[in-house]
């Protein structure tokens, strides 16, 4: 995502994914790095893989609500 011009965009991103991965993946290691476009590594199953970008796909789709920088 484009987050340039935020400070923090970075934090406020990890902080975010985070708390939805641990969601449903209590133990991931959980990290993030700038890109073009939203990514996914992961060695989880297919079904899991799929929870997983659903879950990333929502989450900068409700991007307004919570990537701010009070």
């Amino acid at each position: 995502r484009n987050v340039d011009g935020l400070v923090g965009a970075r934090e406020i991103i990890l902080a975010e994914l985070t708390k939805r991965v641990h969601q449903i993946f209590p133990d991931a290691e959980v990290r993030v790095k700038p890109m073009q476009a939203n990514g996914l590594n992961s060695d989880a199953s297919k079904s899991d893989r799929e929870k997983l970008n659903r879950m990333l796909e929502e989450m900068f789709e409700d991007a307004n609500m919570w990537l701010v920088n009070d």
